[in-house]
């Protein structure tokens, strides 16, 4: 803070942009994982499956439907 502002970066101009400040809103990404963290998708009575392997998938969240979904079934 003590030292002079910045005018130059390697022979080139420099000037200050002024942004807004990031507010974790209801629609910004720590938001998002949160509304479709597994507990959640559960609770609201989702079903989630995640890929476990090539063909396979597994259900992570949810009491409907089958444990496993293969290419074998």
């Amino acid at each position: 803070m003590a030292d002079d502002a910045l005018t130059d970066h390697e022979g080139k101009p420099v000037h200050r942009v002024p942004t807004l400040p990031n507010i974790a809103g209801k629609w910004s990404d720590m938001k998002e994982k949160s509304m479709l963290s597994n507990k959640n998708l559960d609770r609201l009575g989702f079903t989630k499956y995640e890929k476990r392997g090539d063909g396979y998938m597994e259900r992570v969240a949810g009491k409907e439907g089958p444990k496993t979904i293969s290419l074998d079934d």
